[in-house]
């Protein structure tokens, strides 16, 4: 049983949005202070923003942290010795996220992953024939990278796994030909991996018709795609989410439909946004979204592109529970998306190409 069992025990996208706002602001008020009491940190930015943490709010008004400020302070609720694994973000400036995790937060994000993504593949376990090598799930003194942790997280979902590149990260056709080939009749498949890996795999082996045919001879109505992270090495290179579809569904022979955008980032670890089939990402229950003007920061309405800002109650170890990120976005609408989930529902832009965010230190006074 986890400290926020009870947000948890429900559906993440049963709720209409003003019945979600009430459970979700009566978490995050529990989580606020647990982090005010036990994170100096914490209660530094929201004494400095004159945030009275027994006072009613809403959660626009709430004070947040820049995503970047996680790369230079190592911020915890809790003893350490409670600490159980530290995650790395992914990091194209260098410098990674560091968040460290005790079984409560761990649980929390478990949780809250599977009732998430069980709502968009169904409750039936999947064979998931991973891209990526074995040993990205490998930590290494507890400590584990982005890429190792997405993967980590999705296995629970799993009836089995298949890794099926090599330490390069080159496709190895003999596994995946095991893997295609060796699954039971009637298996559902999920092709899983980060989107720039796909692309890596698609790239080097569009002309290879031996591959083309592994996926040819195996398709399936049932076979699905999930892909992660990445999109800014495939922006790079000028590849639209348009053409990544467009080349999956050309190698994989799987409808663009089942071709799944997963959104998350490290700080907020097992609230993730997948695309729905209408191409939109839905809050959970779980956390809410707010939209800030990129210069202002103030509040935006629907269909404004700015800063997206994540709140959630579910961490515990360290004050992840509002993050201003450095990426850009807009709502779209509330309760009316065409795929029944109830909540507000979003689009991702890209990440923003101004420089890093003021307010690390400013936030903390330090």
């Amino acid at each position: 049983m986890t400290a926020y069992s009870s947000i948890l025990e429900k559906e993440p996208f049963s709720a209409v949005q003003s019945k979600k706002g009430k459970l979700l602001l009566t978490e995050i008020k529990k989580s606020v202070l647990h982090h005010y009491k036990n994170c100096p940190e914490f209660k530094a930015l929201l004494d400095n923003r004159d945030f009275n943490v027994q006072k009613d709010f809403n959660l626009e008004d709430f004070p947040y942290f820049p995503a970047s400020i996680f790369k230079k302070f190592d911020l915890l609720s809790v003893p350490k010795g409670q600490i159980i694994k530290t995650l790395y973000s992914s990091s194209t400036s260098g410098q990674p996220s560091k968040i460290m995790i005790d079984k409560i937060t761990s649980d929390n994000q478990i949780l809250a992953l599977n009732k998430i993504m069980m709502n968009f593949l169904g409750k039936q376990r999947r064979h998931f024939i991973i891209f990526d090598t074995e040993e990205t799930i490998e930590s290494s003194q507890g400590e584990l990278s982005s890429r190792g942790t997405a993967i980590r997280g999705m296995l629970s979902l799993a009836r089995k796994i298949s890794f099926v590149l090599d330490k390069d990260l080159n496709l190895n056709a003999e596994k995946l030909k095991v893997a295609l080939f060796g699954k039971e009749e009637n298996e559902k498949v999920c092709f899983f991996g980060f989107s720039w890996l796909f692309y890596n795999v698609y790239l080097k082996n569009k002309e290879n018709k031996e591959v083309f045919n592994f996926f040819k001879k195996t398709s399936s109505r049932d076979n699905i795609i999930l892909h992660i992270g990445g999109w800014k090495k495939l922006r790079d290179i000028n590849v639209s989410k348009e053409d990544f579809n467009n080349n999956l569904e050309e190698m994989f022979f799987i409808d663009k439909g089942k071709i799944t955008d997963v959104y998350g980032m490290t700080e907020q670890l097992g609230t993730v946004y997948p695309d729905c089939e209408y191409g939109y990402k839905h809050m959970p229950l779980y956390s809410e979204i707010i939209i800030r003007d990129t210069n202002t920061l103030k509040p935006l309405p629907p269909r404004q592109v700015g800063f997206i800002q994540f709140l959630s109650p579910l961490p515990h170890s360290y004050p992840g529970i509002s993050v201003l990120s450095d990426d850009l976005g807009k709502i779209i609408g509330i309760d009316d998306c065409k795929c029944g989930r109830m909540g507000k529902y979003f689009v991702f832009e890209k990440r923003s190409e101004k420089a890093e965010m003021k307010g690390c230190g400013d936030a903390l006074n330090i």
